[in-house]
């Protein structure tokens, strides 16, 4: 099983990193978590058959996390190959006809049920196939703006190994799924919404097997902010890394 960052930037893209998008392949299925912009790129030069997308899922509806959906869609639906079919899991229902009627505006939007077809993330566990299970838990995430749309994390339960994927978090890192470290997961965490200093010594508690930080602030962004995420995370009883774009873990 990998999983592969393939947008690791905030809210914005930068010079040296994309908005959100992960890939978690296992066997030769692949699952797609957000499709920030310049996802369908990513995955294109990254050599990832389009075919093999069976799932993404989708955090929260802000541009960073979907504003490359389109293209992704485009490609799925536009190249199919017998035997294809994809679904796309929103956080909110009214997604579902924004989504279409983009692809409708953008005259992409002929294709069958069979081939791609949405669903709607709800709390608890949502999805399963005989590769993968998703477990979807609430943020409080769009609090930050004083909004009251749904926001989620997802735990991913395959091949006996567990990944808890933060997505974005509430300002003051109330919401951190912590009642899912009941038993040791690698954690993928964003690192932009709250002081991220302030969670070190609170995740350093966790039975972590692995921390992967993505979602990366400017402060962290360059050399000096490389060193200083090093320096922070050095005292933890496990390994922590500072994902970058078309970095590969092994999971």
């Amino acid at each position: 099983m990998k999983l592969i960052t393939l947008g690791t930037s905030h809210g914005d893209p930068t010079p040296s990193r994309f908005n959100s998008s992960t890939l978690l392949i296992i066997g030769d299925a692949c699952y797609l978590i957000d499709a920030g912009g310049a996802a369908n790129v990513l995955l294109i030069r990254r050599g990832i058959p389009m075919a093999s997308i069976r799932q993404v899922f989708v955090t929260h509806m802000h541009e960073d996390h979907i504003g490359g959906l389109p293209g992704v869609i485009k490609s799925l639906v536009r190249y199919p190959v017998p035997g294809q079919h994809t679904r796309i899991w929103l956080p909110e229902e009214a997604g579902i006809p924004a989504v279409r009627g983009f692809m409708a505006a953008t005259h992409r939007d002929r294709w069958t049920p069979d081939l791609l077809d949405f669903g709607v993330v709800t709390e608890g566990s949502f999805f399963e196939d005989e590769l993968l299970r998703v477990t979807a838990f609430r943020t409080r995430h769009m609090e930050n703006e004083g909004l009251n749309f749904p926001s989620f994390g997802f735990l991913l339960e395959a091949e006996g190994k567990r990944i808890v994927y933060t997505g974005d978090l509430k300002y003051d890192f109330c919401d951190f799924p912590y009642h899912l470290f009941d038993r040791p997961a690698v954690c993928v965490s964003e690192c932009t919404h709250f002081p991220f200093a302030d969670a070190v010594p609170k995740l350093a508690k966790l039975p972590i097997l692995r921390l992967i930080c993505n979602h990366v602030p400017n402060a962290l962004q360059d050399e000096a902010g490389e060193e200083k995420f090093r320096q922070l995370t050095a005292g933890l009883p496990f390994p922590a890394l500072l994902a970058h774009d078309g970095d590969e873990f092994s999971i």
